[in-house]
């Protein structure tokens, strides 16, 4: 028997979205497994008052004594780098070590499916290894392009010779060296992607525009309602990444205008709405089984973290006013 495992990380502060998640692969029939490295003894414990034998958690340590040159790098590292020099590693654990796993895909926790989940898979075909490019409007491409063609909110593989190559390849780079500062056409866990052609003949870039719809390529696409489901350029959403959503008094900001992709109403209606919804049963859910609300994030001080909290702030108001925020 062969099956898909899905595989993601995150710490307490995104309990909800990762919780989020994964309703949405169920609600879209998607009972794989889901592989989710606690970051923190909290995210262990929401595995366990999830109750489901198909949700399973995997300690930082045990990875660590996977491959102990994690260990190595752990203290030159962020918290966040650090976090992105996992990536390849846990897919790599997750397909290395279950035999009945045939193919393994990574999401980033902020991502929510709203169509078949199997329908990446399906895309990637023949391929062993499928990555999505963001597909940046010629307006960003050259601001962007230091982030990678690709990215990496979900990348999946088999695991078969060429796919555990490339994941091999990915993992020891990402050791080498993975900074959140781009550099000379490297970036965090990101960047590498772009070598993936040279590592493997077996790679697939899926082009679907339904396929990691984000705030940095909406702008780029036709994004509308067809019988009542979101499309993009007519093909439906597969998944949605919210990046950059953040919580502030009482609404749901959204970093659409970052990205110069002001909100339509298929966006607000059809996505953004609903997920705020979603999020809200989650916190619920977390509520009630005794979880903490998630922390607010801290900035930096001095007079450069100032800056960028105002500059933060008035982005966030200017988002509320022109409708590019839904309630939380």
């Amino acid at each position: 028997m062969t099956e898909v495992a899905y595989c993601t990380y995150f710490d307490r502060g995104y309990l909800a979205r990762g919780l989020a998640l994964i309703r949405s692969l169920r609600r879209h029939g998607d009972r794989s497994t889901v592989w989710i490295l606690a970051m923190d003894d909290d995210v262990e414990r929401f595995v366990r008052e999830l109750a489901d034998p198909t949700v399973r958690s995997l300690r930082l340590d045990e990875l660590e004594q996977a491959d102990p040159r994690l260990l190595e790098v752990k203290p030159q590292r962020s918290r966040m780098e650090y976090y992105f020099t996992c990536t390849a590693q846990l897919m790599r654990w997750v397909a290395g070590r279950h035999p009945h796993v045939s193919k393994v895909a990574y999401l980033d926790a902020d991502m929510w499916f709203t169509d078949r989940p199997s329908r990446v898979f399906d895309a990637l075909a023949d391929g062993s290894v499928g990555i999505i490019a963001h597909r940046y409007p010629k307006s960003l491409a050259s601001r962007l392009a230091k982030y990678g063609t690709y990215n990496v909110g979900w990348v999946g593989a088999r695991s078969d010779v060429e796919g555990m190559r490339c994941l091999d390849w990915w993992a020891d780079r990402c050791i080498e060296w993975c900074s959140d500062t781009p550099d000379a056409g490297r970036y965090a866990d990101q960047g590498y992607l772009d070598g993936f052609a040279a590592v493997t003949p077996a790679l697939r870039i899926l082009p679907e525009p339904g396929f990691d719809l984000a705030p940095w390529n909406t702008g780029r696409h036709h994004v509308s309602t067809d019988d009542g489901r979101v499309v993009a350029d007519g093909d439906p959403v597969t998944f949605f990444h919210f990046h950059g959503l953040r919580r502030r008094s009482g609404w749901w900001v959204s970093s659409q205008l970052v990205y110069r992709a002001p909100m339509n109403g298929a966006l607000r209606r059809g996505l953004y709405a609903p997920y705020a919804d979603e999020l809200r049963s989650c916190q619920q859910w977390l509520t009630e089984h005794g979880f903490p609300a998630s922390p607010v994030a801290r900035r930096g001080v001095g007079l450069r973290g100032i800056a960028e909290r105002g500059r933060r702030l008035l982005l966030d108001a200017i988002s509320i006013a022109s409708g590019n925020a839904v309630r939380a």
